[in-house]
């Protein structure tokens, strides 16, 4: 399969048996040669880079891309096909495209059990087919298991900063501000803050508009926030460093929860459906209602169903 992608960008599928035969072509050629992450060799030649990854995905990129791909694999069609979301994503960025960009994302929010947790990284535009090979995408598409093998990975040559909310702190501070959003915003500023000082050459940041007020967020950002272009939007998860961020902060999370529950010595279920309900009721049993506030966040009615308080009463 032979597929075209904007920017003078096509991507072969070849064997990965066939990289050494292609490597001693391009060297003929006069590429030259070195490795790129997840690749049995990148070759740069004029007017055309070509990465072969391991996987078997062949990219070739420059104004003589279609040329090369030609000679490649000359009996591979260019199918019409729907264009990557990471490419719709893309077009939707400030001009001029910023080669460097910050995406935010966070995880915890719909779970009684376990932190909060945000995530900033930032992404380099060489670097976006990488995530496609990758298989990066909104990480609630994802397994655990697959999420925390992909963060591992996209730390590799993703900078990024979290912020780690555990329960009896994000306790405190729901009592103190009373709202979700406002928490959010506020973990988020200060996770876009703490990324913009190792990635000093991002102009550009964008997160999930998770408020209806977008100024929720706005008025939260901190000095460096506030000096580049920060943007809100609805189903943002499909620019990849928002993808990215969504899947180190889904990691993080779960790498947290596996911690809580060795210390609670029992399995905590993420959500707030009904086994969330008898795990709560167990925790209780066995260590009283005040071990709630080291595990759960307090403001969800489920601690109302589990210590039988009236709607709201819960603390």
């Amino acid at each position: 399969m032979l597929r075209r992608m904007p920017q003078n960008t096509i991507t072969l599928v070849l064997k990965p048996a066939e990289a050494p035969e292609l490597q001693a072509l391009l060297k003929a050629q006069g590429f030259e040669l070195d490795v790129a992450p997840h690749s049995f060799f990148r070759a740069r030649g004029s007017g055309c880079t070509i990465t072969f990854y391991k996987k078997g995905k062949v990219v070739l990129q420059g104004r003589y891309a279609e040329n090369w791909a030609m000679q490649i694999a000359p009996d591979q069609p260019l199918p019409g096909e729907e264009p990557h979301p990471f490419d719709n994503a893309m077009k939707k960025h400030p001009v001029p495209a910023p080669k460097q960009w910050a995406g935010i994302d966070e995880t915890g929010k719909g779970d009684y059990f376990g932190p909060l947790v945000v995530v900033a990284a930032a992404v380099e535009r060489s670097r976006v087919e990488l995530l496609r090979e990758l298989g990066v995408a909104d990480s609630k598409k994802l397994t655990d298991q697959r999420a925390k093998k992909l963060a591992m990975e996209i730390r590799t040559f993703c900078p990024f900063r979290k912020v780690v909310i555990h329960p009896e702190r994000y306790n405190s501070l729901y009592a103190r501000i009373g709202n979700l959003n406002q928490l959010l915003a506020w973990g988020h500023a200060r996770a876009l803050e703490d990324l913009l000082e190792i990635a000093p050459g991002c102009t550009y940041a964008l997160s999930d508009q998770f408020a209806r007020n977008r100024a929720v967020v706005e008025r939260k950002l901190m000095t460096a926030a506030r000096a580049i272009h920060f943007d809100q939007r609805t189903r943002a998860e499909e620019d990849p460093a928002v993808a990215a961020a969504s899947i180190l902060a889904r990691a993080e999370f779960v790498w947290q929860m596996e911690k809580l529950e060795r210390t609670a010595g029992q399995r905590l279920p993420k959500g707030a459906g009904p086994p969330v309900l008898s795990a709560a009721k167990e925790l209780v049993s066995r260590e009283g209602a005040e071990a709630l506030q080291k595990y759960a966040k307090m403001h969800f009615k489920t601690t109302d169903q589990v210590l039988g308080t009236p709607p709201g009463k819960a603390t």
